[in-house]
């Protein structure tokens, strides 16, 4: 797509932070085509009293922008353009990357990094506030770390996106029909259409209180009566930072601090370090990214990931096992049988053995190749927490790693592993629970019962999916039509047709709207809508546009994605790390990944 006769759009970064769609663009005007970003605003009405409004905001809010470029910390706007009752901004890449992995679910900051943090972030608002300017979505996405020198950027100024959501009254007249901002991070007064300085004031200060407790802003409890942000028994902070979080985060505007400069005054001062003169020969190199290559060359039929420094290969329809540099540890002279290998964990190491057929029975090997555990089991799964579920005349029970059994096969189904030291059962076409001794701790009562994740465990009742905790209560009550397990405090659900997100209270934080969707890792969700994939974070923003063929999770800080048949992998950011080259590929584990080359499959790793 060319952009006003000059930039020509590569590709879409994503849709989030509330524009259209944003892309990477070519200014062809220019020598050497410097690459920009272009972000396309589309009013929801295209009549023309809204479309007179919208150009009448969007050229009052692009001068305001235009002005603040000027700021070293703010992305330099440009060119701003009318195209086909759309409106694009044409904006400065910066290169660097979001601090939305730095705010891992979980993760909790220290304070003197948290109070640094503070500091960049308010320096930047004083700035804009100096503009008359209120942001109105400040959050981890919208601050860039930026490679060069290390400053954060602040972007995705929203006061422009009201656009977007212009349209008309019963009498004609425009009106903007929902509130700027991102759940969580938003003010009760920008809510309300009513946006003030202390609201981005807000925003920061639910962004601290995020680091210090390892939640997203929208999973915080709330007081039922006052609706003030309930945090402080999350989080270890001194009693002055936490004066300090609470005052920027009252719900009452006039009970904030009003000016980031307030703010800036009110925290603890900065250590002053005094400085060392270094040549520059001998200052450290800066860390780069890591770069990655095939380091085992693509020559088996069938393999799997690596556990435990090993994985399991096939060459000449034998199985053996290589080590990380690829060098055969146990020899392929085992017996291989594909469909068993499509099975979960088979044929890879878990607690130093692993598990795999013979001569229709199932046993294990260790790291050597020789049997450690005599085939006699009519299944078998990992090891996993000491214990390893075993099948035996079609009744499971459980082995140590000796072969031992520590809870009898008597059960009609079990789980494959113990996670949180409980396993579901089925005795008499119900689901219960017992812990590692085989004593039933959660009688059994449910239609299905899953593993326990995050202390709750998924289980069905009358066709319903709800969730339990470890005394067996039902503190979801089972009103879903489908159901997974939790993770990184989100578990996703299907109402109606649709997968979105409940949190831990039952509490519908991402609404129902994708065709299919996956647990978060590492922060960010794979999800699909008609044929095509992409990723949102806990908030429900797509962060990575839905563009991809197929796809997977993120794992170690990438994830595979398939583009016109080809697969390669994306960063956080979106951008490729590995171009699509492969005929096809699995998930990182550590730092190695299975490809497929030429109908013949090798691994990736990183550069040495």
């Amino acid at each position: 797509m060319l952009v006003g006769g000059r930039y020509e759009t590569i590709r879409e970064l994503g849709r989030g932070g509330g524009f259209g769609k944003t892309y990477l663009a070519e200014d062809t005007y220019r020598r050497g085509r410097p690459k920009c970003v272009v972000k396309k605003i589309q009013p929801l009405s295209k009549t023309p009293s809204v479309l007179q409004q919208a150009r009448e905001l969007f050229q009052a809010e692009a001068e305001a922008l235009h002005q603040l470029g000027n700021y070293d910390q703010i992305p330099k706007l440009f060119d701003h353009l009318e195209q086909g009752n759309d409106f694009f901004l044409v904006q400065e890449l910066v290169d660097g990357h979001d601090l939305r992995q730095a705010f891992t679910l979980g993760d909790r900051w220290d304070e003197k990094n948290l109070v640094s943090l503070l500091r960049e972030v308010l320096e930047i608002l004083a700035i804009v506030h100096q503009h008359n300017i209120i942001h109105q979505d400040v959050k981890p996405q919208n601050l860039i770390r930026r490679w060069l020198d290390k400053k954060l950027v602040l972007i995705d100024f929203s006061s422009i996106k009201a656009i977007r959501s212009l349209t008309v009254t019963p009498d004609g007249e425009p009106i903007i029909t929902q509130p700027i901002g991102t759940p969580g991070y938003i003010a009760k007064e920008q809510m309300e259409g009513q946006p003030k300085r202390c609201s981005d004031i807000y925003a920061v200060g639910m962004m601290g209180i995020q680091a210090v407790t390892g939640y997203m802003p929208n999973q915080l409890p709330r007081h039922p009566d006052t609706q003030e942000v309930q945090w402080h028994d999350l989080a270890q902070v001194t009693p002055e930072l936490t004066a300090i979080l609470d005052k920027m985060v009252r719900v009452d505007p006039q009970d904030r601090y009003q000016s980031a400069t307030e703010v800036l005054e009110a925290l603890p001062a900065p250590v002053i370090v005094r400085a060392i003169a270094i040549p520059e020969e001998e200052l450290p190199e800066e860390p780069k990214p890591p770069s990655y290559d095939i380091v085992i060359s693509p020559k088996f039929a069938w393999v799997k990931d690596f556990s435990e420094g090993l994985a399991p290969v096939v060459v000449e329809d034998y199985l053996g096992y290589i080590d990380a540099h690829g060098e055969f540890v146990i020899q392929p002279e085992l017996d291989f049988d594909l469909a068993s290998g499509f099975r979960e964990g088979v044929y890879q190491f878990s607690g130093g053995l692993a598990q795999l057929p013979i001569a229709y029975k199932w046993g294990y090997i260790d790291r050597t190749g020789k049997l450690a555990i005599h085939p006699r089991f009519d299944g078998a799964e990992l090891f996993a927490n000491g214990l390893a579920r075993v099948e035996l005349k079609q009744y499971y029970g459980y082995i140590d790693p000796t072969g031992e059994m520590v809870i009898e096969p008597q059960f009609e189904s079990a789980a494959q592993a113990f996670h949180e030291e409980l396993a579901g059962v089925e005795i008499d076409h119900k689901y219960g629970y017992i812990n590692k001794s085989g004593k039933i701790v959660i009688p059994p009562q449910f239609d299905s019962a899953d593993a326990f994740g995050e202390g709750l465990a998924r289980v069905t009742l009358n066709d319903k999916y709800g969730f339990i905790n470890k005394a067996g209560e039902l503190v979801i009550p089972a009103e879903f039509d489908v159901a997974h397990t939790f993770n990184e405090g989100l578990a996703r659900v299907r109402m109606d047709g649709r997968y979105g997100y409940i949190d831990k209270s039952g509490k519908l934080v991402i609404d129902p709207q994708f065709d299919d969707t996956f647990s978060f890792t590492e922060g960010l969700a794979l999800v699909r809508n008609e044929e095509h994939y992409g990723y949102i974070n806990p908030s429900g923003e797509t962060v990575i546009a839905l563009q991809f063929e197929d796809a997977y999770p993120f794992a170690c800080g990438l994830a595979a994605v398939r583009v016109e048949g080809q697969w390669g992998y994306i960063n956080k950011t979106g951008e490729f790390v590995i171009e699509p080259q492969f005929e096809d590929v699995r998930a990182f584990h550590g730092d190695r990944a299975a490809i497929k080359l030429g109908n013949q499959w090798g691994y990736l790793g990183v550069k040495r």
